[in-house]
């Protein structure tokens, strides 16, 4: 395994686990530092991005479920990021070429399509969809 490798499988954990431990202690609801959705800001509609900073929040304290209401979105790109690290370990180890899941045309226009429909879902004014709103 050459020293790229091994600098990118250290080094994408420890940027994440320093990411985690200032997210357990600043809550984005709380702290002024965190940006502002522009969009939402602009138009007063919530964006598929809207509310991904505190349900990474939540995730770090545990609050899976809240999460999830807050963003179900990132939680998923969050999973699919963290398969395809896995993959990466797996193909650098076997001295594969590693091939990201991100490079497949339908899966990047599945996840637009669904961030889109997610977008007009959680803005519709009825029950239940008003709770996806954040």
């Amino acid at each position: 395994m050459s020293s790229k490798h091994l600098t990118i499988i250290i080094g994408i954990p420890v940027i994440a686990l320093g990411g985690a431990v200032a997210l357990f202690f600043l809550d984005p609801s709380k702290q002024t530092f965190f940006p502002k959705c522009a969009f939402h800001m602009a138009t007063g509609y919530s964006c598929p991005g809207c509310g991904s900073s505190r349900a990474l929040y939540q995730l770090t304290h545990g609050n899976v479920l809240e999460a999830l209401r807050l963003n179900p979105g990132i939680l998923c790109l969050l999973g699919m990021g963290v398969t395809d690290f896995g993959r990466y370990i797996r193909s650098a180890t076997l001295a594969e070429p590693f091939r990201t899941l991100f490079a497949n045309v339908w899966l990047v226009i599945g996840l637009v399509v669904g961030m889109l429909i997610y977008a007009v879902v959680r803005n519709l004014p009825w029950a239940p969809f008003t709770s996806l709103a954040s």
